[in-house]
């Protein structure tokens, strides 16, 4: 969801909306047994954001928001103060019962000033600032109404803000302070910080007016202690002081302001554990944490307090995948893809929600589904995705690229290797996504046998690895040659075992291991599966049971109730003829698995 890579590389993704659906085998209620729980690895890296030019094109995307949807090619020009207002929105009754009380003598003002309150929270920015407009044309008068706009118009966590969104953010926030004399205390505290956030001098520094905006937060934060939406803006203003870069490297120790940032939201969710904004940020907060599990009660609660919101219906599994259970991670984004895809038919809006948080939903269907072993919905949503992000939006934007390239991925572990190699070729000017296209096309030929043809597909990952043009993905801190060298160790690990040279296979996989536990945090992450299971199936192939044990053991800690190392370990215990530690095992997969029975083996992990 950067920025964070991933919402980042989604957000350009082309608007062909797919529609279509998949039937998902619903979990069943309750926790995973803690016992399988066994650790949580995490590396965090330092996050960016995107460029100038790209974030232009974000802010043109989300100024865009009542249009037919259209490629990228064709966006209409932007026109800030106006764009997000050419229709009236709907009073929605599925967006949760968030209220915050401002000064308005006109009672839909106030229903619709909650509703754009509401979608901010929800990372809605556009339809947010839509709703803001209707509370202004209800009532001009009322300051609050502008002050929201101004709040939806600046930076988050996902999308810097371009110099283009200064001026109507800035026109609005002065309105506001030109209203704000009849407004009560805390509502003029909120607009004298949100000040702080916007100058009309052209060379002022976004990082300094964030951190002044920061700081009159936190003055306003300890003037009304009980306030929960002071408190929980003050603690977004923090955030965006260093998107996605809350944690040391090792995932314990806080960076920055983090700690404030965390006891900020935890007061307010120990008072009120339904804020949505509360849970929403908390979950971005800890999910690259060495306990991501804390927020896992307040996670457990979001879909249902939003429904509407399908960027709320979808972040539960932001944890629900860091602590294992990827069954109910899949089931969530089935349900926020479906409510997505309900608001873009109807309302058809443009910009970064339909091009970036909706095709990461359909990213995050695939991926739980991998970690869970049911291919028939991963290899759907490999479709489904592969028809999201277009072709075109790779070739304009290169950290789109390892989002197209992801359903290779699904196909590589599900797929037949005829039905992989007749996947068509992605175009030649799209090297990542060409590599990990050779990347499937190697492993297919793999597994059947035919090491030649495969050795060639390593090759070309090779080339692509040595003469790509990575620097665009390199400036939005996407490892593509890191990867592009994990893929070939696989290909060649695997090529290796064709030819029943187990100890070469082992060598490559111990070399591939080694680079993944480099690769930044990302989630999804950027390899789709912790490669110890694969080194613990053939060492124990290998006979090798002490070091499968501890490869399966060390790939739990990456991936807490992982059902493919969980087969693994209990074919440890199997061999060695351990029936208490067996049918220990085979208890936790039968609660973690969604995949057929039967059909998984030490040669597929």
């Amino acid at each position: 969801m950067t920025s964070r890579n991933l919402l980042i590389s989604s957000a350009v993704a082309s608007a062909l909306l797919a529609t279509g659906a998949w039937q998902a085998r619903q979990p069943a209620a309750g926790e995973i047994d803690p016992a399988i729980e066994i650790g949580i690895g995490a590396a965090l890296c330092r996050q960016q954001g995107a460029s100038p030019a790209t974030s232009r094109l974000f802010f043109q995307l989300a100024q865009a928001s009542k249009n037919e949807l259209r490629p990228l090619g064709q966006l209409p020009k932007a026109e800030p103060a106006q764009a997000a207002a050419s229709e009236d929105p709907p009073l929605w009754n599925n967006l949760g019962k968030l209220r915050y009380r401002i000064t308005t003598s006109k009672p839909q003002a106030q229903q619709y000033f909650n509703q754009g309150l509401r979608l901010t929270y929800a990372f809605n920015h556009a339809e947010a600032i839509r709703a803001f407009h209707k509370a202004q044309r209800i009532d001009p008068q009322c300051a609050m109404c502008y002050w929201g706009e101004a709040l939806a118009l600046g930076p988050n966590i996902n999308l810097p803000m371009p110099p283009e969104a200064n001026a109507p953010a800035l026109a609005a926030v002065k309105r506001a302070q030109l209203l704000q004399k009849g407004a009560s205390a805390r509502e003029q505290g909120l607009i004298t910080a949100l000040a702080q956030r916007y100058s009309d001098d052209p060379k002022a520094e976004r990082a300094t007016l964030d951190a002044a905006y920061a700081e009159a937060m936190g003055q306003l934060a300890k003037r009304f202690p009980r306030d929960q939406d002071i408190a929980v803006l003050y603690a977004e203003s923090l955030m965006d002081l260093s998107p996605w870069d809350y944690w040391e490297a090792d995932g314990a120790k806080p960076k920055g302001k983090t700690a404030e940032l965390v006891a900020t939201l935890e007061r307010v969710l120990q008072a009120n554990p339904n804020h949505a904004g509360a849970i929403h940020y908390y979950i971005h907060t800890v999910e690259a944490s060495t306990n991501p599990k804390r927020a896992e009660p307040y996670a457990e609660r979001l879909a249902k307090l939003v429904p509407g919101a399908g960027h709320l219906v979808h972040m539960p599994a932001h944890i629900y995948y860091r602590v294992g259970r990827y069954k109910d991670s899949l089931a969530t984004n089935i349900q926020a893809v479906a409510v997505d895809e309900a608001y873009i038919a109807s309302q058809k809006p443009e910009g970064i929600y339909p091009l970036g948080y909706y095709p990461h939903n359909v990213h995050f269907v695939m991926v739980s589904a991998q970690m869970a072993g049911d291919g028939d919905i991963a290899v759907k949503a490999a479709d489904k995705l592969s028809a999201v992000v277009s072709d075109e939006a790779a070739r304009q934007f290169a950290i789109a690229q390892p989002v197209k390239a992801g359903p290779y991925f699904a196909h590589a572990q599900f797929s037949s290797p005829e039905a992989i190699l007749a996947l068509p070729a992605p175009g030649a000017d799209l090297p990542y996504v060409e590599a990990i296209w050779h990347y499937a096309r190697g492993v297919a030929y793999a597994t059947q046998g035919d090491t030649t043809k495969a050795e060639q597909e390593s090759a070309a990952i090779g080339r692509l690895h040595d003469t790509g043009e990575f620097s665009a993905l390199k400036e939005a801190l996407v490892p593509a040659q890191d990867v592009l060298q994990i893929a070939r160790l696989v290909v060649d690990a695997r090529i290796a075992q064709a030819k029943g040279d187990l100890p070469a296979a082992i060598g490559k996989f111990e070399e591939a291991v080694t680079l993944e536990d480099k690769l930044a945090y990302m989630e999804p992450p950027y390899w789709y599966y912790p490669l110890r299971q694969s080194l613990g199936a053939l060492r124990l192939l290998h006979g090798d049971l002490d070091g499968a044990e501890q490869a399966f053991r060390a790939s739990l800690m990456k991936a807490p109730n992982n059902g493919w190392s969980l087969y693994g370990l209990a074919e440890v215990y199997r061999k060695r003829g351990d029936a208490k530690g067996l049918a220990a095992a085979e208890k936790l997969f039968a609660k973690s698995w969604a995949g057929k029975p039967g059909q998984l083996s030490l040669a597929r992990l």
